[in-house]
């Protein structure tokens, strides 16, 4: 089955959640990467706990989750655009073991871009021991919300799912939402994410209808393009640029999400140049 998300909520009951498949999406983030298993399945929970996020979004351009510490995990990043297109990169200390729960100064961001020149929202918690942990964090503190994240990710088979439930205003008892976080807590990962959504959710609560919409298409997608390089370069300056093709011989840059490669030799750069010193002289 293709990458995907899907909502669904109780009928009667104030709780909505969601659930996602990202297996390709995974496996392509997977495709390049040379580092060890613990940040291996980090991406993959991460790339999980970005698309539940994105189900509880209206409007986005783009809505990023971001770890970073002083440890040996220095960052840890998750991007998805409202089109579904999902990305995602770590960097990490070599040599060093990566335990979330021995970071130092660790912090989670999540910013929701709305695009068209809007001003970004911006969370933050204390990164706590499992990305899960983190984003249940999240949405006591910042939304005020009770939610349980479930996030799974296998490096070896390359799948990385997640289900993701949140409590919302309403009259519910505290037994029964503790009772729907245990549900999904317990029993092993295969059991939860292989069996079809629409006969797990009603064993939650025998008797009360689940309501399924329509699953959104997800993908692995990179914006990076030599215009957006091309782009950068020009904000650097010529001065700096020249002086590091000097330096270098050419001018590489490699997208830390995708790996493509754009390179650009003396006379690319003296183009790059060229309309902006034409436009100047004219003046």
């Amino acid at each position: 089955m293709p990458d995907f998300s899907q909502r669904f909520h109780w009928e009667t009951l104030p709780v909505r959640g969601a659930l996602c498949r990202l297996d390709e999406t995974y496996g392509r983030v997977l495709r390049d990467f040379q580092g060890p298993p613990p940040v291996a399945r980090l991406l993959g929970e991460i790339l999980a706990g970005t698309a539940l996020l994105a189900t509880t979004q209206n409007s986005y351009e783009r809505l990023i989750v971001q770890a970073q510490s002083q440890g040996a995990l220095r960052l840890l990043v998750a991007e998805i655009s409202q089109a579904g297109g999902l990305r995602a990169y770590a960097r990490w200390q070599e040599g060093e073991p990566v335990d979330l729960a021995t970071l130092p100064d660790a912090l989670l961001a999540i910013t929701v871009d709305p695009g068209l020149d809007r001003e970004r929202y911006q969370g933050l918690v204390t990164l706590r021991d499992t990305v899960a942990e983190s984003l249940n964090a999240y949405f006591a503190e910042s939304e005020q919300s009770p939610a349980f994240f479930r996030l799974m990710a296998d490096p070896q088979s390359r799948q990385a799912a997640g289900y993701f439930v949140q409590r919302l205003p309403g009259v519910m008892e505290a037994a029964d939402w503790q009772l729907l976080t245990q549900f999904f807590a317990v029993g092993p990962d295969a059991a939860l994410f292989n069996m079809a959504p629409e006969d797990l959710l009603p064993q939650a609560f025998p008797g009360e209808s689940v309501r399924l919409f329509p699953p959104q298409a997800l993908s692995f997608s990179c914006s990076c393009s030599r215009q957006r390089v091309a782009d950068m370069l020009r904000a650097l300056g010529q001065e700096e640029v020249e002086e590091t093709l000097a330096e270098q011989g050419v001018i590489s840059v490699t997208c830390e999400y995708c790996r493509e490669s754009y390179r650009f030799e003396a006379s690319d750069v003296a183009m790059l140049f060229k309309e902006e010193n034409d436009g100047a002289r004219l003046h």
